[in-house]
C-alpha cells in the first residue's frame, strides 16, 4: 500500500469519528434516573421500608458468608500444599533411589538418538502385518533399504512388503511407467501422490485468489485402501499397516492423505517424526507412523547428501550441495535456475544468491542461505528431477523367487495394475526436457540397532548402580556402607587440609604464594560446630 493511500484512509477515519462526536453533542447525554423512593402518600410506607432494610441486611450477610467460605478454602489449600512439601522433604533418599531404579532400564536411551530411532522402527516392524516402504519417485532405488527389508523377512509372521512410489507428480510419465514396471518384478508397487494439508486459499482486496499451499487431490489412495481392505477380508481380521522409509519421502503425508485429515505432523525439515503414532483409518485398518531409517556412513556421498539426517547442520550442508551439483548435468542446472556458466559449487551458490537477492551489506552473497534453499528444493516436494530406470533389473541379494511369490500371495495384483495405469494418466507430470537428469546411486544401506556400538559410559553407570530393582534392606546396607566411607574420607581430607594450612602459614612463606590456595568452607563449618556456648570468651 502506498503512503498516499494510507494517509487518505487515516484522514477519512478521523473525519468519520469527528462526525459521530458532533451528532452525539446535538443529541445530548441521557441522565440516569434516580430512585424516587417510596412516596409519603403511599399506605404501609414504614412496613415497606423495613422490608427493604431486611433485604439489604440479608444480602450483606450472604456476601460475608461467601467471603469467609473463600478464606477457609484458601487456608485449607495452603495447608494441603505445605503438607505435601513437608512430606516430599521428609521422604528418605532410599525410597527415591528405589523408585528411580524401578523406572530406569539397564540402558537409558536419549529420545532423539540413533538408537531410539532404530528401536521405534523395530517396534513398528514387529507390530504390523503389512509394511509400506515409501519411495521417492525421483530416486526409487536410492530410497530402498536392503537391511530393513531383510529384517522384515526374517521377523516371521508372514509379513507383507508393499512399495509406495510417492511424489510421482515430479517425474516425467515415461520415466515413471518404466520404474513401476521395473519394481513390480520384485515387490508389489503402488503409484501414489499425497495431498498436502496446508493453509487455505485467501482473497486479497482487489486481487485474485492466492494459493498459499501446494494443495492437490490425492491420487492412488483409493487403490491402496481397496488393496488393504481386500487383504483384511481374505485374512478375516483387522490389520496394522506400518509406514517406513528414509526421511523426507512423505510417510506422514501418505497417512494424512488416507485419513483425509492433518493427523501427523509434516514439513520440509527432516526427522519430524520421532516416535510411533497410531492412526485409525477405519474399523479394520490402523496405520503406524515411524521415524525415518538412518543412513549408514558407508554409503556413497550422494546417498548421504539426500538421505542423511546430519545434513541439517551447517557443516555438512555445503558438502551435500557440492555432491548434488556434481551429479547433475551442468547445462540443465543453468537452464533451470537461469544462471550463467560456473566453475564449481561455490560459484554456483553465489550465482543463486545473487539471482534470489540473498545479499549482505557491501554486495556479499549469503552462500549458506543459498545452500539451505537449494538443498530444501531437492529434498522437498518442489524440484523436478529423475533417475533412469535400469533396462533389466536382477533380483537383489536379499530377495529370492520364493520370497517374491510369498509377498504377492493374497493381494489382488490385476486390480492394482489397472489402478496404477489410471493414476499415471491422471497425474500432471513435467516434461522430460524441463526436468533434470540425476545419476542414481543404487540401494542405500541403513543402520539397525545391532550395527550401533554399545554406549560405554551409560553401561559403566549402570554397573556402578547395580541391579535395576533393589530391595529396601539392600538399600539400607548400601547407605550405611556409604556413610562409613564418607566419614573416613572426610577425616583424611581434614588432615590433608591441616597440613596444607601449616605449610602456608610458615614464617618464611607468604600467604597464598606458589599457587592460590584458599581455606576450605567445610573446615570452617567444622570449627563453628565445635563452639561451646556454656563458656564465656570475654
Amino acid at each position: 500500500m502506498t503512503c498516499h493511500k494510507r494517509f487518505k484512509i487515516q484522514k477519512k477515519v478521523r473525519e468519520h469519528y469527528r462526525k459521530i462526536r458532533k451528532e452525539a453533542k446535538k443529541r445530548g447525554r441521557k441522565k440516569l434516573k434516580k430512585d424516587p423512593g417510596v412516596p409519603n402518600s403511599a399506605p404501609f410506607k414504614e412496613a415497606l421500608l423495613r422490608e427493604a432494610e431486611k433485604r439489604k441486611q440479608q444480602l450483606e450477610e450472604l456476601k460475608q458468608q461467601q467471603k469467609l467460605k473463600k478464606h477457609k478454602e484458601q487456608g485449607q489449600k495452603r495447608k494441603h500444599d505445605e503438607n505435601d512439601v513437608a512430606s516430599s522433604k521428609a521422604q528418605t533418599p532410599k525410597t527415591e533411589f528405589v523408585r528411580k531404579k524401578a523406572k530406569l532400564s539397564c540402558k537409558t536411551v536419549k529420545r532423539d538418538s540413533k538408537r531410539s530411532f532404530c528401536r521405534e522402527l523395530q517396534k513398528v516392524i514387529e507390530a504390523s502385518d503389512i509394511l509400506l516402504e515409501v519411495l521417492d519417485a525421483r530416486d526409487p532405488l536410492g530410497c530402498r533399504c536392503p537391511q530393513v527389508e531383510q529384517i522384515i523377512m526374517q521377523s516371521g509372521g508372514n509379513k507383507k512388503i508393499l512399495l509406495v512410489l510417492n511424489k510421482t507428480d515430479l517425474v516425467p510419465k515415461e520415466n515413471l511407467d518404466k520404474w513401476v514396471h521395473c519394481l513390480n518384478k520384485e515387490l508389489p508397487t503402488v503409484v501414489f501422490r499425497a495431498s498436502s494439508f496446508g493453509k487455505e486459499k485467501i482473497r486479497m482486496p482487489g486481487k485474485k485468489k492466492l494459493y498459499l499451499s501446494r494443495r492437490g487431490t490425492c491420487l492412488g489412495g483409493k487403490s491402496l485402501l481397496t488393496l488393504l481392505s481386500d487383504f483384511c477380508k481374505t485374512q478375516n481380521k483387522t490389520i496394522r499397516v506400518g509406514v517406513i522409509g528414509f526421511p523426507n519421502v512423505g510417510k506422514s503425508s501418505i497417512i494424512n492423505s488416507l485419513k483425509q485429515a492433518y493427523a501427523c505432523q509434516t514439513g520440509p525439515a527432516m526427522g519430524l517424526t520421532r516416535y510411533i503414532k497410531n492412526i485409525n483409518i477405519d474399523k479394520n485398518i490402523t496405520m503406524l507412523d515411524s521415524p525415518g531409517i538412518i543412513a549408514s556412513p558407508s554409503n556413497s556421498a550422494i546417498a548421504l547428501a539426500l538421505r542423511s539426517l546430519t545434513n541439517t547442520e551447517e557443516s555438512g550442508l555445503l558438502d551435500s550441495v557440492t555432491t548434488i551439483v556434481e551429479h547433475c548435468n551442468k547445462q540443465q542446472l543453468m537452464l533451470r535456475y537461469n544462471i550463467s556458466s560456473y566453475r564449481d559449487s561455490q560459484e554456483f551458490l553465489t550465482l543463486i544468491a545473487q539471482k534470489r537477492g540473498m545479499m549482505r551489506k557491501g554486495g556479499l552473497p549469503k552462500v549458506k542461505e543459498a545452500a539451505k534453499w537449494f538443498w530444501s528444493q531437492w529434498t522437498g516436494p518442489k524440484m523436478s528431477y529423475y533417475c533412469e530406470a535400469p533396462p533389466s533389473l536382477t533380483l537383489s541379494s536379499h530377495l529370492t523367487e520364493s520370497i517374491v511369490g510369498d509377498m504377492q500371495q493374497g493381494l489382488n495384483l490385476e486390480e492394482l495394475e489397472k489402478n496404477n495405469m489410471t493414476a499415471i494418466k491422471a497425474i500432471r507430470s513435467p516434461r522430460l526436457s524441463s526436468s533434470i537428469l540425476f545419476q542414481c546411486s543404487g540401494l542405500t544401506n541403513g543402520i539397525t540397532e545391532k550395527d550401533l556400538p554399545e554406549e560405554l559410559p551409560e553401561r559403566e553407570e549402570n554397573e556402578e548402580d547395580g541391579d535395576d530393582f533393589l530391595d529396601e534392606d539392600e538399600v539400607e546396607d548400601s547407605d550405611d556402607e556409604n556413610v562409613d566411607e564418607i566419614s573416613r574420607l572426610g577425616t583424611k581430607r581434614l588432615k590433608a587440609e591441616e597440613v596444607l594450612l601449616e605449610e602456608e602459614l610458615l614464617p618464611g612463606k607468604k600467604f597464598g604464594a606458589g599457587g592460590e590456595k584458599s581455606l576450605n568452607v567445610d573446615k570452617i563449618i567444622e570449627e563453628d560446630d565445635t563452639y561451646d556456648f556454656n563458656t564465656d570468651y570475654v
